[in-house]
């Protein structure tokens, strides 16, 4: 199906980088999904898979045209499987680190998001992320040239992600703080954190200077604003009160029967303030 320049600019009035998801235009090429993003008006994508992609140059020249900021890739790091809590995954970590900096700049997006790996029964948690900072601090400088930021996501392990290491909103930033460096940082998902510790306002209020990326989706199901417990126009405008000015990007499915001009509407709703 060919773009539709001759829409209604649903997201022109919103307050914060609200990133869509790709996958929502189905049936264009993604230098013609950035097209019809800014054709609705809004000022940002986000396909973690997108570093992979055979078109990345032209998808950056696109969005450099229109304004649209890219929002994060993934680098390195597994949910369930290895990640940097184990010092033999370091060097494969640097490795996936460097070949995503370089997707990264082909791309246009300056955010990287790794994964901790699965939590480990033979070193203590402490130890665990003793060896993430290790690792991190090895990537730290080539991402501080590159201008870039990684994110390290918490998840939560009560419904979705039994397993994983990285949890808590209070770990994430003492993991931060640890490795010292400004181009590495954590990824509070919204959807996560309620699920794991809920007080999400204070939370991302408290450990602002440590988060470096957002996810979101509502809770339970983990669907689109106002089909859970989540007031998410307060939850944008709080984001937007602690200065931060990255992509805030959307992560979850949306309700089956709902079409993408509703659910742009509801989300430009929530980010209107």
């Amino acid at each position: 199906m060919p773009v539709k320049h001759d829409v209604e600019k649903i997201g022109a009035g919103i307050k914060i980088k609200l990133a869509v998801m790709s996958g929502w235009f189905p049936g264009l090429s993604h230098v013609e999904m950035v097209e019809q993003v800014a054709a609705y008006g809004f000022p940002a994508f986000e396909n973690l898979g997108a570093g992979k992609w055979e078109d990345k140059e032209a998808v950056r020249d696109k969005c450099a045209e229109l304004g649209i900021t890219v929002g994060a890739i993934s680098c390195s790091g597994t949910i369930v499987g290895d990640g940097p809590v184990n010092p033999a995954f370091h060097d494969t970590f640097v490795a996936e680190v460097k070949t995503a900096i370089g997707n990264a700049k082909a791309l246009g997006t300056r955010t990287l998001l790794a994964l901790t790996g699965a939590e480990r029964t033979d070193m203590t948690m402490a130890e665990q992320m003793a060896n993430v900072a290790k690792a991190a601090k090895r990537v730290a400088p080539m991402l501080e040239d590159a201008g870039m930021v990684m994110t390290f996501e918490t998840l939560n392990v009560k419904k979705d992600h039994k397993g994983y290491a990285l949890v808590y909103s209070n770990q994430a930033a003492e993991l931060v703080q640890s490795i010292g460096s400004p181009a590495v940082k954590f990824l509070f998902d919204v959807y996560h954190q309620q699920i794991s510790e809920g007080d999400v306002i204070r939370n991302l209020t408290d450990y602002k200077n440590e988060i470096g990326h957002y996810h979101f989706g509502d809770n339970p199901g983990r669907h689109e604003p106002g089909t859970g417990e989540l007031n998410y126009k307060n939850i944008f405008k709080a984001i937007a009160d602690t200065g931060y000015t990255g992509c805030v990007s959307a992560e979850f499915s949306k309700t089956k029967d709902l079409s993408v001009e509703d659910l742009l509407r509801i989300l430009a709703d929530c980010a209107t303030f």
